[in-house]
């Protein structure tokens, strides 16, 4: 059960209990809830208060839950002050249903309108592989090597808003009303329902933004770029300059599909998609090397066999040292 669901399911037993359809157990479960969090207190308050302002009356069972709190806190599950009528018992059992129905409306605004913002969590990749994140809102994410996402689930909120370190691929779910903002380095990105791809790694000295499908709103300051599919924005932290460009590759879509393919791709391109994808410290010592041109396609492979062919593709060598991968040779003919 999500933190969305749960939150639902203990709205829905306040209901239960204040139109009097709570069972001892579902009492006793309520209870737990209440006390284990002020959070889930203030909500409870809140459900009861509105159920008051509607002239709903509570026919709940003699449970003594007034003992849940302290002195200053009993009043907290009383049933609410009415009048008794003097009517038959037709009447009873419509008012019993009509506060039935209130409290399922009170509960639906609360839905929708009772501020519910738990505290941000981080979602982290591992260094040696990506992660897929599933948002409260039904927006996905993959985050490569290291990447983290942190987030709150705030439905009173009018954005959906996250932090990005790192590189993530995002699948954003479509809803117009509650835009979805990315805080990523000194960029702000902002969609409403889009696939599209973000590198914000610290080593890099630019940001990257790559649209799939939808619109994105990439921002710096008074600097804004609005993208439509297969577009890119393209940050530049130490220039200071947001440009829109064409991607060279769908390379970047790697975190989704987990594959990379190139026809006839320069070297140098090659070696910044491996670099992006592989989270490698790949450099280019020979000149020779650099506008070789490469056609391949690997789908789940490791770094290890890309490189492989590579050597046997070129007349090149690869060397392991302090942590980079040194690329050395030619063409070749």
């Amino acid at each position: 059960m999500t933190e969305q669901e749960r939150h639902s399911y203990f709205l829905d037993l306040a209901s239960k209990y204040l139109s009097g359809n709570a069972t001892d157990s579902e009492v006793r479960e309520l209870e737990d809830w209440v006390s284990a969090d002020a959070a889930n207190r203030e909500t409870f308050m809140a459900v009861k208060k509105a159920w008051m302002l509607t002239g709903g009356q509570s026919g709940q069972s003699a449970v003594d839950v007034d003992g849940w709190w302290a002195k200053t806190e009993s009043e907290l599950f009383e049933s609410a002050k009415v009048v008794p009528l003097e009517s038959r018992k037709g009447s009873r059992r419509w008012l019993s249903v009509a506060a039935s129905i209130t409290v399922v409306a009170v509960v639906a605004a609360l839905l929708y309108l009772q501020p519910w913002s738990g505290e941000w969590m981080m979602a982290e990749a591992d260094a040696d592989s990506s992660k897929k994140v599933e948002l409260a809102d039904g927006s996905e994410v993959v985050l490569n090597r290291s990447a983290s996402l942190s987030y709150a689930y705030q439905p009173r909120s009018a954005v959906r808003r996250v932090e990005l370190k790192g590189d993530a691929y995002f699948d954003v779910a479509k809803d117009p009303k509650n835009p979805f903002i990315i805080q990523c380095r000194m960029v702000e990105i902002e969609v409403l329902g889009t696939s599209f791809y973000v590198d914000a790694r610290e080593e890099q000295d630019e940001v990257q933004v790559i649209v799939k499908s939808g619109r994105v709103a990439v921002r710096h300051q008074q600097q804004e770029r609005i993208l439509g599919a297969g577009e890119m924005a393209v940050f530049s932290v130490t220039g200071n300059r947001l440009d829109t460009l064409r991607p060279p590759d769908d390379n970047y879509q790697a975190l989704k599909t987990n594959t990379l393919a190139f026809e006839a791709t320069r070297l140098t391109d090659v070696v910044f998609a491996l670099n992006r994808y592989y989270h490698a410290n790949i450099r280019i010592e020979s000149a020779a090397l650099q506008d070789c041109l490469f056609s391949s396609t690997f789908t789940d492979k490791s770094l290890d066999t890309v490189l492989k062919v590579l050597e046997a593709s070129f007349e090149l060598t690869v060397r392991r040292e302090n942590g980079l991968i040194l690329l050395t040779g030619t063409c070749g003919e």
